[in-house]
């Protein structure tokens, strides 16, 4: 009963020529070869898959069954045996990749985009997560690899720096603080400070937090929000300001940015991590486009 994939090719190409002579050419076998390899298969299988006589082959109904199968089976078998060589090159599969508010507005849409035109054939599934979730993913492999702010040292978990950001004060230009071209803590200190929940903002919000206790401040917040979107409403009806790594791309005109001047200058650093034993080829070439749009000038310099 058992046969091979050389056994239904044959027979294939016997079946839509009808004709020995014109399938071993096809083939580039010698007719006997054919033949032999045709009788073989009916033996295998215990049935007649074709009608010979001299003059003429016919398909049995049998034949005419396994035609159809096997004009099916034959090229899924040829293109999952292609689409194995383009997994194992990295070139085709799924990545799936975490990114927080920080790097989600600017930064990680561009290495996204810049992966999908070198590699059409790979899907990006996106995953917003806080830092701390995304380096439990990753060590589990729920995760092939994630943004986030700050690196990450640890046995299992490599990261590279990705970008910088500079900390923005967003504001309505109708705000008081807008006519000044520079911000410093003591500016807005005594303001109305609007900030991501801990949940989403963890990071960030540590990060801030660090940078009003360098300047001898507390920071003290007057609104938690969940999302971008929902603190950008708010600054737009001029209930207060925020503090963010960078001006929004969806940010409206309704919005200014001055940058917060500290001594020394305080810089947001994005990373890139992933799984130090991670199999995934297309990782690899993933790491590759963050690294490229990471060497953009606006990315990872001083004054970003």
């Amino acid at each position: 009963m058992h046969y091979d994939l050389k056994h239904l090719r044959v027979f294939v190409a016997v079946a839509e020529e009808l004709n020995f002579h014109l399938a071993a050419e096809r083939l580039g076998l010698t007719q006997p070869a054919v033949s032999r390899i045709v009788s073989d298969l009916e033996d295998r299988l215990g049935i007649q898959l074709l009608e010979r006589t001299t003059r003429l082959v016919r398909l049995t109904d049998a034949g005419r069954f396994l035609l159809h199968e096997a004009q099916d089976i034959l090229p899924r078998v040829t293109q999952a045996a292609t689409n194995a060589k383009l997994i194992a090159a990295g070139t085709k599969g799924i990545l799936k990749i975490g990114f927080t508010t920080i790097n989600g507005h600017a930064f990680v849409p561009d290495v996204v985009n810049h992966f999908r035109a070198q590699n059409p054939d790979v899907q990006v599934d996106l995953v917003y997560l806080a830092a701390p979730p995304q380096r439990d993913r990753i060590v589990t492999g729920e995760l092939d690899g994630g943004f986030m702010e700050g690196s990450f040292h640890g046995s299992q978990i490599v990261t590279r720096l990705a970008a910088r950001h500079r900390l923005l004060v967003l504001l309505s230009p109708d705000h008081p603080l807008a006519a000044k071209d520079v911000l410093t803590i003591e500016d807005i200190a005594e303001e109305k400070i609007i900030l991501g929940t801990p949940d989403h903002w963890p990071t960030l919000r540590q990060f801030i937090t660090n940078v009003f206790q360098g300047e001898g401040r507390v920071l003290k917040i007057h609104q938690e929000l969940p999302t971008l979107t929902s603190i950008l409403g708010f600054l737009t009806s001029d209930s207060g300001i925020t503090i963010f790594p960078g001006f929004p791309r969806f940010a409206t005109a309704a919005l200014v940015s001055r940058p917060l001047m500290t001594e020394p200058a305080v810089l947001v650093e994005t990373h890139f991590a992933w799984r130090r034993t991670n199999t995934n080829a297309a990782l690899r070439l993933f790491r590759d486009s963050v690294k490229t749009v990471a060497a953009r000038s606006h990315y990872l310099s001083m004054d970003n």
